[in-house]
């Protein structure tokens, strides 16, 4: 019987996932915390609280809570608060005070709560929803007080071995490849979904191969990451410091027109003998025990207004298949979350066990039904009053259906459309829409004084290109003049093709042979009077173009796809008008 437990409608804590820490030693001394016989127990109400901790910032207060038998430490107390100015900051939290900073003598709130989430996901601490504390579990007890290195390690290694995440990183690379975080992280994580964003590699190396700026390069190189290409190397780098896989550089090589371009990729990896033997730990295979994974509500979706509706459903479909010895099919599933007042389409439910599939729990598909082959160890699903789907997820879903071929990964175009922290990321994946299912060629070329990017057609009786524009808006893109005016002038500088006009010559990207042109907007929705500065656009140019919903550019890339429609018939929608 599948229980649910009612709890105070808040906005829960995103456990799960974590992108930052990597250090043992310091998750070690976090864990310790709860442990009054650990060293780093006693430093810490011997003097480390009382060095580090002002009276004002609750110095006597966590004394007091160290000190208490249960030893359930509030989130609060835990991680502390931020300050501003960061250079201000003085230590309000006990894991600050616990872990030493690169600078100063404790770390801030941020990563604290990272230490306080690499705890929880492995399942060293244990988190309690009514009272939203933290307390050490008999894993956590085997850790803090393991007798030598080696017991350590194979402690941590095992916690890893029950992390799904880590689980999905090493099966990724069981075929002995080498896979840099971009492969990686586009193989992990709910795909599609807001939170779970993968930078395109092509993409990414089309991009450094036509950037001529060293600075702006260098910059691409370090700080171009989505959200599960982070989580990805971060995974990585703890399976590599225990030796289950091993950090290697890979040369990526792509073509573009005629001429290949290559990029090493130094956070690459690949899996060691260790590695395979780790992953038949995980499957219980020769002698070892099968080991159980740790699921938490919370890492089954981290962003997005309706995520709590989004856990539960999916932490439903796992409790329903644990339940199951026999299988269940979609219908099955489906009729199954009904009784639970949760009514979904079968493509949503699909989807839902794919992503689950993605962060490393182990579903078979068998004929028509889904098997559970794992042993999941109990997690709570709190009941939240008020949960319901989002406008974004109902458009998703929308789409879903009508999406028949196009993979639903591009479903998180949705998403990054009307995120204007994600801008850069929405032009890449605009592109690699447009380049890898649409039958273009093209680029993405973005940074200053170059259109966001080109696409263009090969072997069509009458070649064209169009010259795009995405942007990103919360609450819908009303198109300002100034941007109309810069369209105008990417359409004249390609018209003209005047070096003096622009000296990086963005236009030569396009063949040569190419005489037809057409502009295009994306964005996730259009407000104002669009179809006005679009003619005003064509009146100074002689050029046709549109602005176009990233849910229509979806429906109409999955046409192409499915070879319902052709690149010569998209032609008919660049008329300066709004889809």
């Amino acid at each position: 019987m599948i229980e649910l437990r009612k709890m105070e409608n808040r906005n829960f804590r995103t456990f799960g996932w974590v992108q930052d820490p990597s250090d043992f030693e310091s998750l070690i001394k976090v864990v310790s915390i709860f442990d009054n016989e650990s060293e780093t127990y006693n430093e810490l109400i011997n003097g480390k609280i009382e060095k580090l901790i002002e009276e004002r910032d609750g110095r006597n207060h966590f004394l007091e809570v160290l000190k208490s038998d249960s030893l359930r430490i509030k989130y609060a107390d835990l991680v502390g608060t931020s300050f501003t100015p960061r250079s201000s900051a003085r230590c309000n939290g006990i894991v600050q005070a616990t872990v030493k900073g690169q600078v100063r003598d404790f770390i801030s709130d941020w990563p604290a709560d990272n230490f306080v989430r690499w705890a929880q996901a492995l399942g060293f601490i244990k988190y309690n929803y009514y009272d939203d504390t933290f307390e050490i579990t008999t894993e956590g007890l085997n850790l803090t007080r393991a007798k030598s290195t080696e017991e350590c390690k194979e402690i941590l290694e095992n916690a890893l071995l029950s992390y799904p995440p880590a689980v999905r990183i090493l099966k990724l690379l069981s075929d002995g490849s080498v896979k840099t975080k971009f492969e990686l992280g586009k193989d992990l994580g709910f795909i599609g979904e807001d939170g779970f964003t993968s930078i395109p590699q092509d993409v990414l190396i089309m991009t450094l191969a036509t950037t001529e700026d060293t600075k702006e390069k260098n910059k691409l190189r370090t700080d171009t990451e989505g959200s599960s290409d982070k989580y990805a190397r971060m995974i990585a780098k703890w399976l590599s410091k225990l030796g289950l896989l091993t950090q290697v550089s890979k040369e990526v090589e792509i073509k573009i027109g005629g001429s290949k371009y290559k990029e090493k990729i130094g956070q690459s990896y690949m899996i060691t003998a260790k590695g395979i033997r780790a992953l038949n730990k995980i499957n219980g295979r020769s002698k070892y025990k099968r080991i159980s994974k740790n699921i938490s509500w919370e890492m089954l979706a981290t962003k997005g207004a309706d995520r709590n509706y989004i856990r539960t459903r999916k932490a439903l479909i796992i409790k329903n298949l644990v339940e199951s010895k026999n299988g269940l099919t979609l219908e099955e599933i489906k009729d199954r979350l009904e009784l639970q007042a949760i009514s979904e389409l079968y493509t949503v439910v699909k989807d839902d066990i794919d992503g689950l599939i993605n962060i490393g729990i182990n579903i078979e598909r068998i004929n028509e039904k889904y098997y559970l082959n794992d042993e999941i160890n109990d997690f709570i699903i709190p009941i939240i009053e008020n949960s319901e789907k989002s406008e974004f997820t109902i458009e998703k879903d929308t789409l879903r259906e009508k999406l028949d071929v196009l993979s639903h990964e591009y479903l998180s175009l949705v998403d990054l459309a009307y995120d204007s922290n994600q801008n850069r990321l929405f032009e890449m994946k605009t592109i690699e829409l447009l380049t890898n299912e649409c039958n273009y060629n093209g680029l993405h070329l973005g940074g200053s004084r170059k259109p966001d990017g080109i696409i263009y057609t090969e072997n069509e009786d009458e070649n064209y290109g169009v010259i795009i524009d995405t942007k990103a808006y919360s609450n819908g893109y009303n198109l300002p003049i100034a941007q109309v005016d810069e369209m105008i002038r990417y359409v004249e500088e390609n018209n003209k093709r005047e070096k003096e006009r622009n000296p990086n010559e963005w236009w030569n990207n396009f063949n040569s042979d190419i005489k037809q042109f057409y502009f295009s907007f994306v964005s996730g929705k259009f407000i104002g009077n669009i179809e006005e500065k679009l003619q005003r656009i064509t009146i100074f140019t002689d050029i046709y173009g549109n602005a176009m919903t990233i849910a229509t550019l979806l429906y109409i890339a999955n046409e192409i796809k499915a070879k319902r429609m052709s690149n010569k018939e998209f032609v008919n929608y660049f008329n300066d008008k709004v889809y």
